[in-house]
Formats: C-alpha cells, structure tokens, sequence
C-alpha cells in the first residue's frame, strides 16, 4: 500500500511542478505587450527538471508569423557558458589546462606585439580577466596586465576558440557538436547558420519593434553566434545543474568565483561584493544563496540565463527586440521569488523606466504632449531624479536613429540645460546639428564639449573640420547629393569612423582632403547615414565588404 501510494506521488510530482508554472502563461504575455516587444522564448528548470517552456508573440512584426518552441534565436553571449563548458570537459579529461598560457598551445599573431599576451591562460579568459578588450578597434591591445583585473572580452573567447581547434583538429561547431549538441540532442542549436533553421526563426527588432534583418553566421564565434531555441538552451542548463556531462567536482570548479567584478559594469571603480565571474559564468550572492546567470545583447537581440545550484532552479529566455533585457528583472523575479542585484549592476533599466515611458509616449503623442509629464519644475529640461543625463543621451541617440531629428534635437537640447558642466551632451548635441546640416552650431558646441573635456580629441577635430577647409594629399569628391545635410568619408584610414573625415559643398560638388601615406585604401562615402561605394570610382573590392579602393603613391 505504502509503495502503491509513493508510485502515485512520484507520477503525479511532474504534473503538479508544471501546474506551478502555467501561471507564467498570463504573465507574460502582458508583460512582452508593456514591453513592446514582439516575440518571446522561455523556459524554466525546477528541481532539476524542465518544468515550463513557453513562446509567446511573433516572429517578425511585419509578417505576424508566431513565436514556437522550435523558433531560432540569437543567443549572442549566452554563447559563452556552452563553450566553457565543452572546455571544461577536455579540462576534465586531461586534455586541455586551464593554467598553461594559450600562446603554448598556439602562438596569436594579433596580440604578439605585446609580449604580456604571453601570460594569458584559458582561466583568464573564461573569468574575462586577459586584459583584451570587448572587441578591437583596429589592432588588438592588451589593457592590463593578464590577470590583474577583471574586464569583459569577447576577443578572449575567440583566442581561446582558436586554441581549442587547433588542440582537438576541429573547427568549432564540429567540436561542440561530439560534446554537448549530440550527446544532449541539442537538434535546434549550432555556433553557424544551418539551412534547417530557414524554415522557422526570429527576425530582430528595435525597441519599438522596427523589423531589421536576420544576419545569419557563416563563421563561428563563440562569443556570440549561437544560434538556438530556449528548450535547447534550458536541456544544456539542465545538465549543467544536474552535473550530467562534468563531474560534479569539475561542475564546481566551472561555478567557482574567480574574481569580483567593479561595482559598476564598464568600469575599474571599487569591487562589487555580490557579483563576480567564474569560468564562462557571472555569479550573484544574495540572502538567499548563490546564483549564476549570463546577459546577452546582440543588437536587437537579447537574452538571460540565471540558474541557482543548490535549488536546482533556472530559467533561460530570448527575445528579439533590442528592449528584451528590461523585463529580466521581472521574470528572475517571478521564478526565483527575490530581486537581484545584478541587473543594476547591468544597468539595461526597466521596462517601467521613466526614459522608456517617455519614449513610448513621443512615439505615440508627439514630444510635446508627452514631455510635460517629465520635466522639471522649471520647465526647462527633465525631470533629473526620473531620467539621468545618460538615459536622456541614449534617448536622443534612438530618436536620431529613427529619423526623428527635430525630437532628437528637443531631447538633447534639454538634457544640456540639464548638465550645463557635461563635455558629453555638448559633444552630442554638436551632433544632431550636424546631422540636421546646422554646421555652424555643430562648429560651436563641438568646440564647447573639447573645451570641457581636453580629452575629446573627436570634438576637436571635428570643430576644426567644421570651421577651416581641410588639407592633406587626397582628394576626395563627389558630384551628386545636392540636399545631404552630412556627408563624410570613411574607411581603413580612419577605422571607419562615420564622423572621422568632413566633406564640404563646394561649387556643386562634395569634397575633402585627407593627408594619407603610400598605399592601398578601402573607403565608402556616408550620406545622411546610408553608407555607398564611390560612384566616380570602378576600382571596388568585395571579399569582406564591398567597397572602393583607392591608392596613393
């Protein structure tokens, strides 16, 4: 009888841990809606197990195509935990060593100007202690010395990918693949496009669900080019948890604390107490106990993984809107049950913002029925204790992005008033001068923002540009555009910076010299922000981009 009535029990305990969770069905629904984001993928892991997987929205705002199961998404950074965790498999099997430097495995040729990439090991990179950057900007530097400090880089992860296919003979996917996406039945997932995936995946939107492209990876990147569904995502955080494919002492080696990080993302201030890395993981002490977890943010992709050991509980979702990391601290709150200090140290904000409200009203309003609400008493410039000078900046910088510059330039234009001492919002608001063709005000707050910080070298430069005709050995021109308001120049000789060289209507044509030393060079005009090739030029290249090439003797 007793037996009888422990098999009933254990028959009915995955029903009723699945009841639990159905409430999730009315929540977030409503929650994506408030959001504005079109298309949702979620699941969550209970004792263990995958006790709720859900999909909710559409696919792309312009075809109404439903999120499902199967739907493929970016997992942008949420590429990392899976790779530290095939890497922690050929730790385990004595293949590979955490503390031996990389360059003994395989020499890197973009980091050996710098002898300190010597010391770099696969621990450092898997804590983001290597002193790489996020990504270069034209040649990769070492920051600090290896080690030392922690500081986010996805260029460590691509050595160490590197590394590791030299190591096993194996491009990545194909590794990855014996370790963990077959042996799981990981079916919906790969670091590289599959034609497979064609028949049903997210299209990313902006944060007010403009549809963009998909771009589909031909190269593998195990910084972010996962591309997978949240059922699959949560088989792998499943076996994490349940230590299925580690032994649970290598599991507790990934899951060791390595390093705190600063108490601000993005910066080298005092150290966090609550928030550190481990190998491949973030984690997060709280009252309550232990968590581990990854951000993603590819653009108009994001995602979030967070996961508690000794509960044995997680949750993983995808979204493709450039606006999904706001509604993580609800979700992590409604599974785990407490708030998390994470996500301020993250700073993505809230889908209940001020800022996202205000933005959602002028898209909505117009800017002068919805600023009202969130100025000041003075009636001068926001409300500074509901929208900060950065959140304010990034607002204008969306409003200029959508074309919205006479809003963009209202915005910015406040949040100047609003820090009269800040280089930055001169700096930006010299910009949208500039972008609306008002070049002697651009000249003017250019050169406010250099005087106010010595250190910005760009408005320096730009003020000069602006106010003096431009020298150097190469001309370029171009004869059409007659009602651009900006114009410019980029390519290898100035990283491709949008605003790096000026051009100037002079007698009908668009024209500025740069001064170059001998050499090929590929460039591209910018016309109001739409990149082209020259058209008075046929030399082109299109191995990487396609782009004109011009050459200087």
């Amino acid at each position: 009888m007793i037996k009888t009535l422990l098999q009933l029990i254990f028959l009915a305990f995955p029903v009723l841990l699945h009841a639990q969770w159905k409430q999730l069905d009315e929540f977030l629904p409503s929650l994506i809606e408030e959001a504005n984001i079109p298309g949702l993928s979620i699941a969550v892991l209970d004792k263990g197990e995958i006790a709720y997987v859900g999909s909710f929205g559409v696919r792309s705002e312009d075809t109404q195509e439903p999120i499902e199961t199967e739907t493929i998404f970016d997992a942008a950074s949420l590429s990392k935990p899976l790779f530290a965790s095939a890497v922690m498999q050929l730790v385990e099997e004595g293949k590979f060593d955490l503390d031996r430097p990389l360059y003994k495995y395989l020499p890197y040729p973009d980091a050996a100007g710098d002898d300190r990439y010597k010391l770099i090991t696969g621990r450092m990179v898997l804590s983001h202690t290597s002193g790489f950057p996020n990504w270069r900007r034209g040649e990769l530097k070492i920051n600090f010395d290896p080690g030392e400090r922690y500081s986010y880089s996805g260029e460590g992860f691509v050595y160490l990918m590197k590394v590791i296919e030299k190591l096993t003979g194996a491009s990545l996917d194909d590794w990855i693949s014996g370790l963990l996406f077959e042996p799981l039945k990981l079916e919906r997932s790969s670091y590289i496009w599959q034609e497979r995936f064609n028949d049903n995946y997210a299209f990313p939107h902006g944060n007010l669900k403009q549809t963009f492209k998909k771009r589909k990876p031909k190269e593998g990147n195990t910084a972010y080019s996962l591309q997978t569904t949240a059922k699959d995502y949560a088989r792998f955080l499943q076996a994490v948890i349940n230590s299925e494919r580690l032994k649970k002492a290598t599991t507790k080696r990934m899951l060791t604390r390595q390093i705190h990080v600063p108490e601000k993302n993005w910066s080298a201030g005092p150290l966090s107490e609550s928030i550190g890395w481990a190998l491949g993981w973030g984690t997060e002490k709280t009252e309550r106990g232990q968590y581990f977890w990854q951000w993603g943010d590819n653009g108009p992709f994001k995602g979030f993984v967070m996961f508690d050991q000794a509960a044995k509980k997680g949750v993983v979702y995808f979204a493709n809107s450039s606006a999904g990391l706001t509604i993580a601290p609800a979700i992590c709150e409604r599974v785990f049950g407490e708030e998390h200090p994470v996500f301020s140290w993250l700073n993505y904000g809230t889908y209940k913002n001020p800022v996202n409200q205000l933005e959602k009203k002028i898209l909505e309003q117009g800017i002068t029925k919805a600023i009202p609400t969130f100025m000041d008493k003075n009636g001068k410039h926001q409300d500074t204790l509901q929208i900060s000078e950065r959140d304010m900046n990034a607002l204008g910088y969306r409003m200029m992005s959508r074309g919205r510059y006479q809003d963009a330039k209202q915005i910015l234009g406040m949040n100047m008033k609003a820090y009269p001492y800040s280089a930055n919002v001169f700096d930006s608001y010299g910009e949208i001068c500039l972008r609306t063709g008002d070049r002697q005000n651009a000249a003017k707050y250019y050169a406010q923002a250099a005087t106010k910080d010595p250190n910005n070298k760009q408005a320096k430069n730009l003020s000069q540009q602006l106010n003096q005709p431009a020298e150097g050995n190469t001309t370029f021109t171009l004869d059409a555009y007659p009602n651009a308001r900006l114009v410019s120049v980029a390519g290898e000789f100035n990283s491709w910076r949008e605003l790096g060289n000026l051009m100037q209507r002079r007698n009908g044509v668009w024209t500025t010299k740069i001064e170059l030393e001998p050499g090929k060079y590929e460039y591209k005009f910018v016309i109001d922000g739409v990149w082209i090739v020259d058209p008075g030029n046929p030399e082109h290249v299109y191995e990487r981009n396609h782009n004109s090439v011009i050459e200087v003797k």
